[in-house]
This record gives structure tokens, C-alpha cells and sequence, in this order.
């Protein structure tokens, strides 16, 4: 029969397993927070990013929205979208465009990707697990809510949430009634003594253990450390809590002012591919996202981060969609997929109140110079590696180690 302790102790010898020592790969603790806010589907940049497209007649545009300013940080206003006006308006000195970043597909999955890893590569980490590799001494380094995980080596840094409270389960004991056997659930006291048996097991072993045996019983150590934090947790934090973008927030917002996550990944769950009816669709979306941004600004300046002032002042938030959507409508008054893309960066070290790159007439990205982050002819695509070489940069990593000649855009960073 299976207990909750063999559950646990099992999930702990999977992050072993998987040959990653999470002592080893804690060289060096990042500064900062990372909130990942994934728009799956492809917006229409149209709406928000790009105000020098309401000019341009080559791009569909909305009749009643127009060019806005928040303090210098251009946007498009529109009076369906009240959410991004204020948002705007309270955040535009800490808040980066980055407009006409290049995805060669017009596939979601792979633009998906190249978005979040740089590549198509099916074995790359996305930005979020590598960001996370730096916070292994956290129960929670990398926290999945909701969204994508491309972790590849590094998995055994990012947790889910599982679409159906699996995490939940997992931590409180009842993902043992979840099977098809028979399942005894240990008692308090039959726990405690099998957590001590372990504790001291694991840590005579690796003592003795030395080269690789060593490297996987360290690995199994620590998940243990980490399965019995989660235990703990069980009636403190509610990971089953909602899978709406707002309930999702709260859950990130939690988790970082406890300081068991640096990195977490939300999604908006929303229905941006807009073959159809495009301009409804997008601005509905558009609101529904900026009114939680703002929400998750507001309790990230309300808690207290680990240097004195709030999390804002730790915590960059990056706002995403795989791709974008073409100029011009098509038959049935939507949008088709197209491989430029905008990105939002908001927070401690961007330079903000600026737009880097933009697009032309004809709705392609411009080339740009990475050293400024304006547009330059002679300059080079704002690729999607070299988007994310700037976030690995702004955490303080070395880029060149997870992508070896991409060239971060320094001139985007403060």
C-alpha cells in the first residue's frame, strides 16, 4: 500500500533522479522576481503598443482609438480600454515596450517557443527555468500557475500547479484517494517518525558518497527539504485557489511575499486567436488583462520585499503573446497570425518609459541598434533570443551561456 510519505519521498527522488543538485546550482542568488504573463493565441499589438499604426494605411486600425502619452511612454487609448489608459498613467516610468520582435513562424507552438526559449529546440529552457536555476534554495523556485513550461534540463526547478489541484493533492494527502489501489494515509505521529528515519538516512549516505552518487543524493536531500516546506504549507497557502488571471496573481503575489518563489508564470487563459470578429475580441482581451496587471502591480507594491522596500521594487513583470496578428482584416473581419510580435517588461532595472524597435509601413519589425534599442537600418532583427538574452541580462546572468552569440539589448535595460 502507498502512503503520503512514499508520495512525497518519491516526487524528492524524481528531482534527484533527474541528475540536477540543487546545492550546486545555487551559485549565486538573482536580485529579482520574475512574473511571467503568457497571452497565448496572438494579439494584436494594434491595440495597445504601436499608436504610429493609426496613421499608417496599410495597418486596420480601430476609428475611435487614439495616439495616447503617459508621462513619454507612447500607447494607443481607446475609451473600451480604461485599464491600459491607468495602467499606463501609474506605471510608465518603470514600463519597456518592445515592438516588432521577430518569430519566424506563423505556427502557435513553435512561435510559442521561440517566445520563451529563443528556439524551436524541444529540449531548450524557457527563460522562466533558467531564471529560476539561480533561486534553488527556495521550495518553489519556479512556480507554473498557469501557462507554458518549457524547463527541458532544468525541471527539477519548475512546479505546477496542475490544472486540476494536483500540487494541492500532492501537499495536503489527498491526491493518496486519487488512485485505483488501496491507498493507507499515514497519521501524524507515523509521519514524524518517517520523516526523521529519512532525514537521517539520506544525510549519512551523502556523507559517505562521493563523485556522482553524491551529486543524486544531494539532489534527493534537498527535495526532501522541500517536500517537508510544502507539507507545511498545507493549510497556509491554497494552490487549488482559481484558475482565472486574477486568482492566479493572488497565488503568484503569495508565494513571492512568502519567499518561496522567484519566478512564477501566469497566463491569461483568454481567446486571442482572432480570425474572427478581431476587433471585439482584442479589446475585450486588452482590458480583461490590463485591469489584472494593475491588480498585480497594486499588491506588489503592498508587500514588503526582502530589501527594505516593497515587491515592486524586486519583482520585473513580463507581458507576452506568441505572436502577433496581421495588419490587415480578412473575410470574416478578423486577423491572421503573423511573426512580429510586442512584449511589455515592467519593473526594477528597465529603462522605462521608452519603446525599443518598432515596425514600418508594412507592419514588419525594424532592425535595431542593441546598444541604444532604437531603430537602426544597419542595425540587427530584435530576434526573440536576443529579447530574452536581455531578460537573462537584466537578472544578472550571463547570457552567453545559454545563448552563446545573441547579443542582449542593453540599451532597454537602465
Amino acid at each position: 500500500m502507498l502512503s503520503r510519505r512514499r508520495l512525497l519521498t518519491r516526487a524528492a527522488a524524481a528531482v534527484g533522479a533527474a541528475g540536477l543538485p540543487l546545492r550546486a546550482l545555487a551559485s549565486a542568488e538573482p536580485d529579482r522576481n520574475f512574473i511571467f504573463v503568457v497571452n497565448y493565441g496572438g494579439w494584436d499589438v494594434t491595440r495597445v503598443f504601436t499608436p504610429d499604426a493609426l496613421v499608417e494605411p496599410l495597418v486596420h486600425t480601430e476609428a475611435t482609438a487614439d495616439p495616447g502619452l503617459a508621462g513619454s511612454l507612447p500607447f494607443v487609448d481607446h475609451p473600451d480600454r480604461p485599464s491600459v489608459r491607468q495602467f499606463f498613467t501609474d506605471h510608465w516610468a518603470r514600463s519597456a515596450m518592445f515592438n516588432g520582435i521577430l518569430v519566424p513562424s506563423v505556427a502557435h507552438e513553435n512561435c510559442l517557443h521561440l517566445i520563451m526559449t529563443g528556439t524551436t529546440s524541444s529540449v531548450a529552457s524557457d527563460w522562466p527555468a533558467i531564471l529560476a536555476s539561480r533561486a534553488t534554495d527556495l521550495a518553489l523556485p519556479g512556480m507554473v500557475i498557469s501557462g507554458p513550461s518549457f524547463a527541458g534540463a532544468l525541471s527539477g526547478v519548475a512546479t505546477r500547479v496542475g490544472s486540476s489541484g494536483q500540487l494541492q493533492a500532492l501537499i495536503d494527502g489527498s491526491i493518496a484517494t486519487w488512485s485505483d489501489v488501496r491507498v493507507e494515509q499515514s497519521n501524524a505521529r507515523a509521519e514524524a517518525v518517517m520523516d526523521d528515519y529519512l532525514a537521517r538516512r539520506v544525510a549519512a549516505a551523502a556523507d559517505a558518497a562521493s563523485g556522482r552518487r553524491q551529486v543524486i543524493l544531494d539532489g534527493y536531500r534537498d527535495g526532501l527539504d522541500r517536500s517537508e516546506t510544502l507539507k507545511g504549507l498545507a493549510n497556509v497557502v491554497n494552490f487549488s485557489s482559481g484558475t482565472s488571471l486574477s486568482a492566479q496573481v493572488d497565488l503568484a503575489v503569495e508565494l513571492m511575499s512568502m519567499g518561496l518563489t522567484r519566478v512564477a508564470t501566469l497566463s491569461s487563459n483568454y481567446g486571442w486567436d482572432t480570425h474572427a470578429d478581431n476587433d471585439l475580441g482584442q479589446s475585450a482581451n486588452f482590458e480583461g488583462l490590463f485591469y489584472a496587471l494593475r491588480d498585480l502591480m497594486a499588491q506588489l507594491g503592498a508587500r514588503p520585499g526582502r530589501g527594505g522596500g516593497s515587491l515592486a521594487d524586486e519583482t520585473v513583470v513580463v507581458v507576452v503573446s506568441e505572436m502577433g496578428r496581421t495588419p490587415q482584416l480578412n473575410g470574416t473581419n478578423g486577423k491572421d497570425h503573423w511573426p512580429y510580435t510586442s512584449a511589455l517588461v515592467v519593473g526594477p532595472g528597465v529603462d522605462g518609459g521608452r519603446v525599443i524597435g518598432g515596425y514600418d509601413t508594412w507592419f514588419y519589425g525594424k532592425k535595431i541598434d542593441p546598444v541604444t534599442g532604437e531603430p537602426d537600418e544597419a542595425g540587427r532583427d530584435l530576434s526573440s533570443d536576443a529579447f530574452g538574452a536581455t531578460l537573462l541580462t537584466l537578472a544578472g546572468i550571463d547570457s552567453e551561456e545559454h545563448l552563446p552569440g545573441v547579443t542582449p539589448i542593453t540599451g532597454a535595460l537602465a
